[in-house]
């Protein structure tokens, strides 16, 4: 209440503009129960910040919500009379074949053991209707990884076009992946981009969604909130945000869950149900609590992604990066010198258009050898002669 209160006296500041005042009007209407007040505080934040995809989304729900139940059947199910007998045979069923098990242990044919309407989300208010699916558009928030150096892992759509996000530890050092539906249905998918230093990494299924799962309007999580990360498998792992000394970066936040219930890339959800991050397998150096990425920081990393995939750029799945040897003519990336897979049998020789990314040219010739591998300690390192 004290919260609410001084955000109120704080939006009546009209310097008080953007997004700031977006995110302030959308915690107040989180905070009522009045549907005018509610709809107010909607309005005033759609009016602040219309181009925020995160503020029409809750808006769309909350309306959606306000929509009137189908009325319940006045007639006892099983009273009334008996549907007439069909006049013509069925069409014999082509023999179904048994259901091959996958690596959860549940059949491809089965959905999973959390789905959408799960456990997991059964403290969030029902809109109240089904969303309507387009051709070809799937209704997923959480899929599972198959196939990782590490075992069974978890991932959850970061965007509507199908791009999945889940730690470095599920996909390792692999360019392609099985991506496991809540259907039970098995699709390829891309490692695209990974980020070793957050245990972030990015992968991309031919599986377009029709919405995301609700993010939290919070840039940082406050202390002590009541966090809860969900597994495919159905686990799932309750705890808070811990309260550390440490001075943390703003994409990190500290849990008091130690519970590792797959490989890694479990959904973090407070307690509105709101995600606010993912739970990575990095944990405390003195205790086994594991630490998350916060949400926030994921989206930024998205739409660097979306920027560098302007050029003509490669994965490397030895560092994570994108490369743009492929388009210059090299053979190695240049962030961590390893072959790219595409040249991996090419014969291969020196090119100058490779000078744009290695700068082989500008370095210093060994006086001896005329290489320019570099030195050390005034000695050549590719004869190791002294440079005196």
């Amino acid at each position: 209440d004290e919260g609410a209160r001084l955000l109120r006296i704080a939006l009546r500041d009209t310097s008080v503009t953007g997004g700031i005042r977006a995110v302030a009007c959308l915690w107040l209407a989180e905070t009522v129960s009045d549907p005018q007040s509610k709809r107010a505080y909607y309005d005033e934040a759609l009016a602040a910040d219309p181009d925020n995809p995160d503020i029409r989304h809750r808006v769309e729900r909350w309306l959606a919500s306000q929509l009137p139940t189908p009325p319940a059947p006045t007639q006892p199910l099983g009273t009334g009379p008996l549907p007439p007998s069909p006049t013509a045979v069925p069409p014999a069923q082509p023999p179904v074949s048994p259901p091959v098990p996958t690596a959860f242990g549940q059949p491809a044919d089965a959905p999973p053991a959390f789905s959408t309407g799960g456990a997991a989300f059964a403290a969030q208010p029902s809109s109240g209707f089904a969303p309507a699916r387009v051709a070809g558009v799937g209704y997923y928030h959480i899929v599972g990884i198959i196939g990782g150096p590490n075992g069974p892992g978890t991932a959850f759509f970061i965007t509507q076009e199908g791009l999945l996000a889940t730690t470095r530890h599920v996909v390792g050092g692999l360019e392609h992946v099985t991506v496991e539906l809540e259907t039970g249905l098995q699709v390829p998918g891309r490692v695209v981009r990974s980020h070793p230093e957050l245990d972030l990494a990015l992968v991309y299924v031919q599986q377009p969604v029709s919405e995301l799962m609700p993010i939290t309007p919070l840039p940082r999580i406050p202390e002590e909130t009541p966090l809860m990360a969900v597994a495919y498998n159905g686990q799932m792992a309750r705890g808070s945000l811990r309260t550390t000394t440490r001075v943390l970066a703003a994409h990190w936040f500290p849990t008091t869950i130690t519970q590792r219930l797959d490989a890694g890339g479990n959904p973090v959800f407070d307690d509105n149900r709101y995600l606010v991050g993912m739970l990575t397998r990095n944990a405390s150096a003195t205790s086994p609590n594991l630490y998350g990425v916060h949400i926030n920081a994921i989206r930024k990393l998205v739409e660097t992604f979306k920027q560098e995939m302007t050029e003509k750029r490669q994965y490397c799945p030895a560092c994570g990066a994108v490369s743009k040897a492929a388009a210059a003519g090299g053979y190695y990336c240049e962030t961590c010198g390893s072959l790219m897979a595409y040249a991996d049998r090419r014969v291969r020789g020196w090119r100058d258009a490779g000078n744009v990314l290695y700068h082989e040219q500008n370095r210093i010739a060994c006086r001896h050898c005329s290489a320019t591998a570099g030195f050390h300690r005034g000695l050549c390192l590719r004869c190791g002669r002294e440079q005196t």
